[in-house]
């Protein structure tokens, strides 16, 4: 099974269809909550209504029969009324056929009775200018036919507003959750063709999804740009590393089937010692560039800089002598910084060997600080680089063309990226400024420990 398929495919554990389920249901307990609190509400009120209507008409029918007792209508408007005595015996009866018609009188006040089939609320009212009292009975809710039909309405509308908000709700978090179904397919696509240009497509929404596309689009720069560094390494590797193993091979089988004397074994041992010099040097190289890349922290102490470049200075100076290259030194002392004194010798190392190959017949090396950095400069009166080239000298395996070295030490293109690395490394900065014919200058600036630079002073 894929791990980017989208769930949306699912419905059995879509978060759409659960999230909308959830609330869905909480909107349903809502509303059955309501119903019934409406319920009792109406209920409550059903029956002060009825009470309140019932003792109403009684009187008001009380009032029309002191004219005429005879003109008594046994049923009207849902209430039965019948006539009593004042010895409780009934002159016209009018109830129904489950009421007790022995009831004691209610002396105006509305008493239920229970029937074998209906619950009822009566009263009695004496007829005024006579003896004779008007019994008013009514079934139970009979009387508000409103309240009823507000019941009804409301359990028959429920069910279509319980429908009408899942259906919204459920096409607004499909709306919404477009980014990370988007999400999903992009990455089962990169899965897929193992295109890291792919990007995820970003609404004009200023929302968390949108912030969260963003993110990933982010990290799939940083991957794809990893991805072609790690592949432009693979094969910028397998280019430095195809030549001297083809001359080593060549030289080993000449040395074993074509030399015929010593001499020409030993000069064919040389080469593939040179060779194998040359690879080694190169895998060592890449690995200390790749333990930089992955920037763990390095143990540093403080070093005495000053005293780190007047010695190497010092031991070019005698080298390059002896080539007709003149070096010029200029270091101030006591400059101290916190780092690493391998690395910060191998950075000189490949700065004076850059300089070394490139200059024409005169070197400066300057070393300067002030209250935070620690400023060394290392020039040179050669070719100079062009200015479309200035970028490209830090890229791993990246040579200035030919013409620019005087002497055949190409290298391996390895050496300033080597040095950008260290000096970020050491919290630094690098740059260089060059003129064409008239030679470069890389410039390094580190951060001093302002402790010692003080005492210094």
């Amino acid at each position: 099974m894929s791990f980017f398929k989208s769930p949306f495919k699912r419905s059995n554990t879509s978060i759409i269809r659960r999230v909308n389920a959830w609330y869905s249901g909480f909107i349903l307990l809502i509303l059955l909550g309501f119903f019934g609190l409406a319920l009792l509400l109406t209920s409550s009120f059903a029956t002060s209504v009825d009470q309140s209507f019932l003792q109403e008409e009684a009187i008001e029918t009380a009032q029309n029969l002191a004219e005429d007792e005879d003109d008594l209508e046994g049923f009207d408007d849902g209430i039965y009324y019948s006539i009593y005595n004042d010895r409780n015996q009934s002159l016209q009866s009018f109830f129904p056929s489950d009421f007790d018609s022995s009831l004691p009188y209610s002396n105006g006040q509305v008493l239920e009775s229970r029937g074998n089939q209906h619950n009822y609320y009566y009263v009695d009212t004496k007829i005024p200018e006579s003896n004779h009292w008007l019994r008013a009975v009514t079934s139970q809710g009979n009387s508000n036919p409103e309240l009823q039909l507000f019941l009804l309405t409301l359990a028959g509308i429920a069910p279509f507003l319980i429908a009408i908000v899942s259906w919204g709700g459920y096409r607004i978090l499909k709306t919404a959750f477009r980014p990370v179904e988007a999400i999903g397919q992009t990455a089962n696509r990169i899965r897929l063709s193992q295109d890291f240009s792919q990007r995820i497509p970003q609404s004009q929404q200023n929302n968390e999804l949108t912030q969260l596309a963003a993110t990933i689009n982010h990290m799939l720069e940083t991957v794809e740009s990893t991805f072609k560094r790690e592949q432009q390494l693979t094969n910028d590797v397998s280019h430095e590393l195809r030549t001297p193993l083809t001359v080593i091979l060549s030289e080993s089988q000449y040395g074993r089937d074509y030399a015929q004397t010593l001499e020409e074994a030993q000069e064919s041992n040389g080469i593939i010692h040179r060779q194998a010099l040359h690879m080694k040097n190169l895998v060592e190289q890449i690995l200390e560039l790749a333990r930089l890349e992955e920037g763990h922290p390095v143990e540093t102490q403080l070093l005495d800089f000053s005293l780190l470049v007047k010695e190497k200075a010092s031991d070019f100076r005698r080298m390059l002598e002896t080539e007709g290259i003149t070096v010029d030194i200029d270091i101030q002392s006591n400059i101290q910084l916190q780092g690493h004194a391998t690395q910060l010798q191998r950075l000189l190392d490949n700065l004076l060997s850059n300089a070394r190959k490139f200059t024409s017949d005169w070197i400066y090396i300057q070393l300067k600080a002030d209250e935070k950095m620690a400023s060394l400069r290392i020039s040179d009166n050669g070719s100079g680089i062009p200015t479309d080239q200035l970028d490209h000298i830090w890229e791993k395996f990246y040579q200035i063309s030919q013409d620019r070295n005087k002497n055949q030490d190409q290298g391996i293109g390895l050496g300033l990226s080597l040095v950008r690395q260290i000096v970020h490394q050491h919290q630094g900065q690098i740059q260089v400024e060059s003129q064409v014919e008239q030679g470069s200058c890389f410039i390094v600036n580190l951060p001093v420990d302002l402790k010692q630079l003080e005492q210094t002073k």
